[in-house]
């Protein structure tokens, strides 16, 4: 039965949550065996790998910084730098990032985990920590050196400790707000599209003010010491006073004005180019090439963004629209979708969650709906606007199924929280009023 308990030394867990750890120790086995054996990252290091890698190993070995440093968040390529300043910026310290990843990816289900169980059933919180611990799209990209395994695990730490912030008091609620800030602004400087889900938290931490703003206030502290580490690192790369990256103007004019490759330099003789892998994998858009501009000129960029908004008036919304549908299951993930036998793979995956993913959806409404008349706390709700900021990019800047998977483990969490209110909550409601009703 679901709500049984097995008491030891380590406390008392139902055989659902005992589940859940044989999951998320079969998930890290199945990530070891991804990451060390059959897909080694640093062997899959072009692209975004490689910038990351290179930047990551030259920091290390004291290299300067150069100006295009600044047009990525360093929070990545901060993390391969510290295994290769251990081991050497060669394949060992690759080897040692590869552990890192490993390690990083088979944590976020246990803290997702966590999270979950301060705002969900402990049903729903033990099927979230299963659900995520053998998701394949989380777990594929454990073999790449990008962005999305560190701040995936970032977040959930975060909001983890920000929950624990709003149950506590005193010095324990503001030092549970510092930890939430500090990994929230870890998981800023690695991928800064978070920035919605932190205003969350801090929304979360804010209201009401009076018993939280100690951890409120803590964590702001700590989030901006953590973000003045890119800021600083940024600055000395630019040689001005800089923010966490300087790519987003570009991103935003991508996705804004349609573009498919943007160029800069002279043909055949270029310096940079860069594409969305969605508008290529559609086809359509036009390609740019620059001669004088640079991927760092920010402002230039968000202008024509917002000149393609203005001429395109009402039918701007067809862009949006498309941005988000590019989100779900007309694009297959990238980098996976490079690899033929994984791509298919992939793509099933995604195909399939993106066909759930709307009955999910409203089904989470109406069980929100019902929480509230019930005059109860709503976790879905809590799970639904971070799942939601996760789209909210996708109207912002451009649309990807890679922006969209970090935010899957709140979509996983929903489909627990519907799992369990209708197959295992309501059981245990029932064998509880049983209970209660039995003569004595």
């Amino acid at each position: 039965m679901p709500g049984r308990r097995w008491k030891g030394r380590t406390g008392s867990l139902t055989r659902l949550e005992w589940l859940a750890v044989a999951a998320i120790v079969a998930g890290a086995a199945i990530r070891a065996l991804w990451v060390f054996v059959f897909h080694q990252p640093f062997d899959h290091v072009y692209s975004d790998m490689l910038i990351y890698v290179e930047r990551g190993q030259r920091l290390a070995a004291g290299g300067e910084l150069v100006r295009f440093d600044a047009s990525y968040p360093p929070g990545t390529h901060l993390l391969i730098a510290l295994p290769s300043l251990i081991f050497g910026s060669d394949r060992d310290g690759l080897w040692g990032a590869a552990v890192l990843w490993w390690l990083m990816s088979s944590l976020t289900p246990f803290f997702m985990w966590r999270f979950a169980r301060l705002v969900l059933t402990p049903a729903a919180a033990a099927l979230t920590a299963i659900f995520c611990a053998l998701w394949p799209l989380l777990i594929t990209y454990a073999g790449y050196f990008l962005s999305d395994t560190p701040s995936t695990l970032f977040l959930a730490v975060a909001l983890w400790l920000a929950a624990r912030a709003i149950r506590a008091h005193g010095r324990s609620a503001a030092a549970f707000g510092a930890g939430a800030g500090l990994t929230g602004g870890f998981a800023l400087e690695t991928r800064p599209q978070v920035a919605l889900n932190l205003a969350v938290v801090a929304a979360m931490l804010l209201f009401p003010w009076r018993r939280h703003l100690p951890a409120f206030a803590t964590f702001l502290v700590a989030g901006a010491a953590a973000l003045s580490i890119a800021i600083v690192h940024n600055s000395i790369a630019a040689g001005k006073l800089t923010a966490i990256n300087e790519n987003s103007g570009q991103v935003f004019w991508q996705g804004q004005c349609d573009v498919a490759w943007v160029y800069y330099g002279p043909e055949n003789r270029e310096t940079y180019s860069f594409a969305a892998p969605a508008a290529l994998q559609r086809g359509g858009g036009t390609d740019y090439r620059f001669l004088t501009r640079q991927p760092w000129d920010q402002g230039a960029f968000y202008r024509d963004g917002l000149d393609c908004v203005r001429e395109n008036g009402p039918a701007h919304l067809r862009i949006l629209g498309r941005s988000l549908v590019d989100m779900t299951a007309t694009t297959v993930p990238w980098p996976q979708s490079n690899e033929p036998e994984l791509k298919e793979f992939v793509n099933l995956t995604n195909v399939l969650y993106s066909i759930a993913l709307p009955v999910i959806l409203f089904q989470s409404f109406l069980l929100i709906r019902r929480r509230r008349r019930e005059g109860g706390g709503s976790g879905e709700l809590l799970m639904l606007l971070h799942l939601a900021c996760g789209f909210a990019t996708a109207l912002i800047f451009l649309g990807d199924p890679r922006y969209r998977i970090p935010y899957d483990v709140f979509g996983l969490a929903l489909l627990a929280a519907l799992l369990a209110d209708a197959f295992l909550d309501r059981r245990e409601r029932r064998e509880s009023v049983r209970a209660v009703a039995q003569p004595v």
